[in-house]
């Protein structure tokens, strides 16, 4: 005879069974029931697609109100398009974009496309300058820019090129961060006898033209008593000297946050060089300093004038030698100016970046649910 042990187990494990059945059938239903998006993207892998994309849809699927499905722009299918309530295409400028983008028009489906770089105004001599130059992928790129129901940037003065030149459907709204991911993450707080100042990004001389020469000033005057670290990207001139630590940066988005919020940086660099091509930029720099509560200088541009008050939530300086010198050494000497702009410029981010911001932006202005 069974012991009761026995049976208590038997009908337990029956019970979860079945529970696990209807759990699944629940979440089939729901996940039938919601409105899907299909979003297309590029065959390489982006962390625009991480940044601008999943975060706020990972979370409108978990609230029941819009699931997702992800392809490529060589695997979407007639059914993916038959399935979707919305097709939304991410940075492309190949033919198959804006085939994609033309047959979801045709079949009624609202089309978005989601940019973040003018691929228009881009410079040359960039390792991508030569792809996004070449004309057909300018003229695919204008394609999709006049063609899609909705584009969808960052900033607003990228919308306004967009709206004088091409298509007055477009809206602006910040991407987001993930909060969840970073808040675990202890921030290093102990007193140091050197101040931490650093960058990450891809290749950038003509950024740093005027900061590179700013920054051995600095190195000059202050010794020891400050440090640089880069990861991605460090000017040439700067890596003799010993205060100056590079490392290739190649890692995933989410990896390289948690590293970000765990840094000893006491101040992030976010330099960009007068050019169309940066007016129309995101935030990027601030949204990802803020959050990790890095008090930034930042050049004087669109992308942060936008988001930034001059020595509350940020340091804005204009992009001269002298002036990033004079910026680096306020902010260097000035500890409660640090503090203070780290605090509040937290502040602003939780409230404008936080996922839960981006998905009412996502509900209002894209898909009006």
């Amino acid at each position: 005879m069974s012991t009761a042990y026995e049976l208590g187990y038997r009908d337990g494990r029956q019970a979860g069974y079945q529970k696990g059945v209807e759990d699944g059938k629940a979440a089939g239903i729901r996940d039938s029931v919601m409105p899907l998006a299909l979003i297309v993207t590029p065959a390489v892998e982006l962390p625009s697609l991480e940044i601008i994309l999943l975060q706020p849809f990972r979370v409108l699927k978990q609230l029941g109100i819009y699931n997702f499905k992800i392809r490529t722009e060589h695997e979407v299918t007639v059914g993916d398009m038959n399935s979707a309530a919305i097709v939304i295409v991410l940075r492309s400028v190949e033919p198959r974009s804006i085939e994609v983008l033309r047959a979801a028009n045709h079949a009624g489906k609202p089309t978005v496309y989601v940019i973040d770089d003018n691929f228009l105004e881009i410079p040359p001599g960039t390792p991508v300058s030569d792809y996004y130059r070449d004309p057909m992928r300018r003229q695919i790129f204008e394609a999709l820019l006049r063609e899609a129901s909705l584009v969808k940037v960052d900033s607003r003065f990228f919308a306004d090129y967009i709206r004088l030149y091409f298509n007055p459907r477009v809206t602006s709204f910040p991407s987001s961060v993930d909060f969840d991911l970073i808040d675990p993450v202890p921030k290093p707080s102990a007193p140091r006898p050197y101040v931490v100042i650093g960058y990450e990004g891809t290749q950038k001389d003509e950024d740093f033209a005027p900061v590179t020469p700013a920054l051995i000033r600095v190195l000059q005057k202050y010794g020891k008593a400050v440090r640089l670290q880069f990861y991605g990207y460090a000017p040439q001139e700067l890596l003799k000297f010993q205060q100056v630590s590079y490392s290739t940066g190649q890692i995933d988005y989410r990896t390289f946050m948690r590293i970000l919020k765990g840094s000893e940086w006491d101040i992030g660099l976010a330099p960009l060089k007068d050019s169309m091509f940066n007016y129309c930029k995101t935030n990027n720099k601030f949204r990802e300093y803020a959050a990790c509560l890095i008090p930034g200088i930042y050049s004087i541009s669109p992308p942060y004038v936008e988001h930034i008050v001059h020595g509350q939530t940020g340091y804005l300086v204009e992009n001269t030698e002298e002036a990033w010198f004079q910026g680096l050494c306020a902010m260097i000497d000035n500890a409660v100016l640090r503090e203070t702009i780290r605090i509040q410029a937290w502040g602003v981010s939780r409230q404008m970046f936080h996922v839960d911001a981006c998905v009412a932006n996502w509900r209002e202005h894209v898909l009006h649910v």
